[in-house]
């Protein structure tokens, strides 16, 4: 009651009973009871309003003339709906099996030694093939230095690529051209020895129409998967860009 009386600037009152009444008096004076019965009345309509259905709840909203759909409002939900989904988190490339419901085993005591051989062999079969891979991209390389700037400009051209630039640049851009060839061709083939079930459980994992023939949905998961990567490549370059920014802003 003391910090009470303090906050709305009653002094010199000491006892409980003198308190109160003092607070009482200013609440009136301050037309508390109408403030307090209109509150009481708003939280009655807000409950009944909130026990309504939505068509009524829609119809009261036309007869008042009141608008239904709110853009703030519904720009904020549906950002909060699809920032829940993942929308914006980095693009990532999903597994190409298919998802499995069998429940994973626990490895008992005896298991571990195995696991461990199995991981520490998957680990040098990974660091193999990276491996393999850098020396193929070496000579690929390598053969593609030895074209004319011509040549290099052609290709480019005919794979709707922009050809401009020094043949270094022109010798990276090929370079990545073909890789991303390559990858699709893998990715393809390696879907088409999948079953049309397996496919089909594939795309409804991916959120991808699951309709059509074997080919169709061959195609449509290679376009999703190329969708994706353009939208990693895109947000790498903007990570880039604002790493530049802030790179400039803290030497300014």
């Amino acid at each position: 009651l003391a910090s009470e009386c303090q906050s709305v600037g009653i002094k010199g009152v000491t006892t409980k009973h003198a308190r109160i009444e003092a607070l009482l008096k200013r609440w009136l004076e301050a037309d508390g009871v109408e403030r307090a019965l209109k509150q009481e009345a708003r939280d009655a309509r807000e409950a009944y309003l909130r026990s309504l259905a939505k068509p009524a709840l829609r119809e009261l909203c036309e007869r008042a003339g009141v608008e239904v759909f709110v853009r703030e409002v519904v720009v904020d939900r549906v950002l909060r709906c699809e920032a829940a989904a993942g929308l914006f988190k980095r693009p990532a490339q999903e597994a190409d099996e298919a998802p499995s419901s069998k429940q994973p085993q626990e490895i008992g005591k005896k298991d571990v030694v195995q696991a461990l051989l199995e991981s520490e062999a998957t680990r040098k079969a990974e660091l193999e093939r990276k491996k393999e891979e850098e020396e193929a991209v070496a000579q690929k390389k390598k053969e593609l230095r030895a074209m004319s700037m011509e040549d290099l400009k052609k290709q480019l051209a005919t794979r709707g690529r922009e050809a401009t630039g020094k043949k270094e640049e022109l010798v990276d851009e090929y370079l990545e051209v073909l890789r991303r060839e390559e990858a699709v061709a893998a990715k393809t083939a390696k879907l088409r020895a999948m079953s049309a079930d397996g496919l089909k459980a594939l795309m409804v994992s991916r959120g991808v129409e699951a309709a059509g023939t074997k080919d169709a949905m061959v195609s449509a998961l290679v376009a999703r998967d190329a969708e994706v990567a353009e939208k990693a490549r895109r947000f790498a370059e903007l990570l880039e860009e604002a790493a530049g920014q802030k790179k400039e802003e803290l030497e300014a």
